[in-house]
């Protein structure tokens, strides 16, 4: 590939950001990385995502803002946050932003366009009309996610129906978007179910959020499986949001079941969410307070891989076709993932092998897979010791040199780059 001048790729989002006193950005910790992440490819990353005036209040999706500098590598430009559908006046602001950007970039890269953000779409469509290589990501399988978090809570009938229409119209909206970008990143088992065949050229991302370095070390982890030889109590890590969705209360019930078999274990529930009143009292409800707690959130990063190395069984029974980088994380941490059978952990957790998969939204098959491995611990060691080696081979560095390169791949031969 030619060097006469680099890349210039633009990435569009609805992820807000905003600028301190100094001129730093001020945004999600958790995206902050995967940015820095994008920083290894033959390119100038340029993000554009609406700026709001003061980080005060700025809402996240992990635990924690962070600041970039304001001389990095990553160039930042904004357009007028939208929050509501009254917001429609600032659509012309946003789009003669987008233009211009659209217009000096060489790459375009998009993504699932939620609510209120569905508009985004437009920069898009311009590079594709303007010729310019585009890459679309369809980061999880929003459809299932927000019929859960969108339509299911619509209330009355109507406004159930009104909200389905929508979800009709985005799912549209993105299957014609892969239709038609250069290549596109199916980053869950159940969005490649859902859009490879809408897809002109696209490809599966399992990425992780950990590094080399942060897998549990060989005497730490030769320490946890002499504990587990020893027949002690098994501790169960949990780290999420505290939702529904994320099926902690059937966790809850499969430990009270657990205890009535005489099978003692710890769980430990970090996170927070809308969701934690209730399960608390339904912890104290079953008498599980000496055996559940509720440590709090976690920031990103060591904490989560050291919270993680401290138990013995990471339990994620989301009911959803979702999945976070959870699996990834408890499996840094040598810890065999106990999670419900659905699309997205029947193609991540391989069941028997790094962990054990329950019948969805079973609570009985859940506290039987737990079961298993309080009584079997030679199968537990085994479930541990694949965990731990497969993150040693499926790092966050790797998968960005891979999603790079693929990237780069674009241009090859272009005499123009």
């Amino acid at each position: 590939m030619p060097d006469t001048r680099q890349i210039r790729y633009l990435l569009v989002t609805h992820i807000p950001f905003a600028r301190n006193a100094d001129g730093g950005i001020v945004l999600d910790s958790l995206w902050a990385r995967d940015l820095e992440g994008l920083c290894g490819g033959p390119w100038k990353l340029r993000v554009c995502g609406p700026e709001l005036k003061t980080a005060e209040g700025m809402k996240t999706w992990g635990p924690s803002a962070c600041t970039l500098p304001a001389d990095g590598p990553i160039t930042f430009t904004g357009f007028p946050p939208v929050a509501r559908r009254v917001d429609a006046w600032k659509w012309p602001a946003i789009r003669s932003v987008l233009r211009r950007e659209v217009a000096q970039a060489d790459l375009v890269h998009t993504s699932n366009f939620f609510q209120p953000y569905v508009g985004l779409s437009y920069a898009h469509d311009l590079a594709v009309k303007l010729g310019k290589k585009t890459l679309f990501v369809i980061a999880e399988d929003f459809d299932d996610m927000l019929g859960w978090e969108f339509v299911r809570t619509g209330g009355t009938q109507r406004e159930i129906q009104r909200r389905t229409k929508q979800l009709e119209l985005l799912h549209d909206r993105v299957a014609r978007t892969a239709s038609n970008a250069s290549l596109t990143f199916l980053h869950t088992p159940a969005a490649v179910l859902r859009y490879r065949l809408h897809t002109r050229n696209s490809i599966a991302i399992r990425q992780p959020g950990h590094e080399t370095k942060d897998v549990i070390s060989a005497s730490a982890f030769e320490s946890k499986c002499a504990y587990l030889r020893a027949g002690k109590p098994l501790v169960i890590i949990a780290a999420c949001r505290h939702k529904w969705l994320k099926g902690l209360d059937f966790l809850i019930r499969a430990i009270g079941i657990l205890r009535t078999r005489g099978i003692a274990v710890e769980a430990r529930l970090y996170g927070s969410g809308e969701q934690g009143p209730e399960l608390k009292s339904l912890t104290a409800r079953l008498g599980l307070n000496a055996a559940i707690s509720f440590p709090g959130s976690l920031p990103p990063g060591e904490a989560v891989y050291q919270a993680i190395g401290d138990g013995h069984i990471f339990a994620m029974p989301h009911r959803t076709t979702d999945f976070g980088r959870a699996f990834f994380d408890a499996m840094a941490g040598a810890s065999p993932v106990i999670a419900f059978r659905t699309p997205a952990s029947l193609e991540t957790v391989r069941d028997g092998v790094d962990g054990l998969l329950a019948s969805l939204d079973d609570v009985e098959s859940l506290a039987s897979a737990i079961g298993r491995l309080h009584q079997d611990r030679e199968l537990l060691i085994r479930l541990s010791e694949a965990a731990r080696e497969r993150a040693l081979n499926n790092t966050r560095s790797e998968w960005y040199r891979l999603r790079a390169s693929w990237a780069a791949d674009l241009f090859a031969g272009d005499p123009n780059v």
